[in-house]
């Protein structure tokens, strides 16, 4: 018998705003595709919902695949917590990989600010956890996670994202 360990990946990071807020700009296309690599994500909020995050013309322009990212939802309460398989097109290695498991959960703290973490499930996949954990700089498509999320925060506390 064989017996995997899991190996997951937690993010936590605390933003100033409602929720709700915090929610709309994960799951909402027009705001999503605002912050981080700028290419929307788009969600059917609903178990067996579809998960897509198609490339931009852009990204496609630099030899990016159309297809970034998809998956399926697995659970949705919103505004607190989504569930879902997440499968990466960026190489041949991260499609051998398959789909892996993400989850969000927010959770309302003192002061108006919402706790996100994001637990990324990358057992059996080390090129996901590579690309998603990546200390590579931002200019060579690094950043990972962390930069995302960083980036969905500066979003939501100053109306301003990356470039």
């Amino acid at each position: 018998m064989t017996t995997t360990d899991r190996k997951t990946t937690v993010h936590r990071i605390y933003i100033y705003a409602p929720m709700q807020q915090v929610w709309d700009a994960i799951c909402d296309p027009t705001i999503n595709g605002q912050y981080g690599y700028h290419a929307p994500s788009n969600y059917e909020l609903r178990p067996g919902g579809a998960y897509a995050v198609p490339a931009t013309p852009e990204m496609q322009a630099h030899g990016a695949p159309a297809m970034l990212i998809d998956g399926e939802v697995i659970a949705c309460d919103p505004p607190s917590r989504l569930e879902q398989t997440w499968r990466a097109f960026f190489s041949p290695d991260t499609v051998a990989e398959g789909f892996t498991h993400l989850l969000w959960e927010l959770t309302e703290e003192l002061g108006g600010m919402t706790r996100l973490t994001v637990t990324h499930d990358v057992t059996d996949a080390p090129n996901i956890e590579g690309a998603t954990t990546s200390d590579t700089k931002l200019h060579e498509g690094g950043g990972g996670w962390a930069w995302i999320l960083s980036d969905l925060k500066t979003l939501l506390e100053t109306g301003q994202a990356s470039q």
